[in-house]
């Protein structure tokens, strides 16, 4: 009697076709693990969705505040937002809190603006741009006006000179060009 062998689904007894010793795949899996950690835990972050949770927690808690604690609310806020969602926090943040509120500049202090705008102009300076980062920044920022609402002289003149600085020392070009036409004014009325 003859023992066919060729069928299909034949295995033969010594060979071990298609079996992978269990202990294998582990030690695989155990080497890969550390490379698919990071992998995962950035594949499970998701930024913008909990930056738009933390600002819509604190709504109604900034329209029962007054401005000054409305405007400490809105930085510690934005502290908390992760740099990853900094498009959303100038946006629906800060663009949106000047929008809503945009009477409080006639009770907050200038030295409270001031610092508003710093902690933007920082932001602007330290992140790179990305969806209309920067543009939403500027945006936000209380004006020169809204500034000099409550200020005294005196603070109106400290204001605008701090304010001519702070933009020229951000554009050196524009230091080296208003220095020269200085030097030459002077040079000019000195002849004189």
């Amino acid at each position: 009697m003859a023992y066919y062998t060729n069928y299909i689904g034949y295995k033969s007894a010594n060979k071990q076709i298609g079996v992978i010793p269990f202990a294998l795949i582990l030690n695989t899996a155990i080497k890969a693990l550390p490379l698919l950690v990071p992998w995962i835990a950035s594949a499970l972050k998701h930024p913008a969705r909990d930056a738009n949770k933390l600002i819509d927690s604190i709504k109604t808690q900034l329209s029962n505040s007054d401005p000054r604690q409305r405007l400490a609310l809105v930085i510690a806020t934005a502290q908390r937002i992760s740099t990853a969602a900094r498009d959303v926090a100038a946006e629906k943040l800060f663009l949106w809190y000047k929008n809503t509120y945009n009477e409080d500049y006639k009770a907050l202090s200038i030295e409270d603006m001031e610092y508003y705008n710093s902690y933007l102009m920082s932001a602007i300076n330290t992140q790179p741009d990305g969806n209309n980062f920067w543009y939403n920044s500027k945006k936000a920022m209380f004006t020169t006006s809204e500034l000099n609402y409550n200020a005294s002289l005196l603070q109106q003149a400290s204001s605008n000179v701090s304010n001519i600085f702070s933009n020229l020392t951000q554009s050196p070009s524009k230091l080296i060009l208003y220095g020269g036409i200085g030097l030459g004014l002077y040079l000019i009325l000195k002849k004189q």
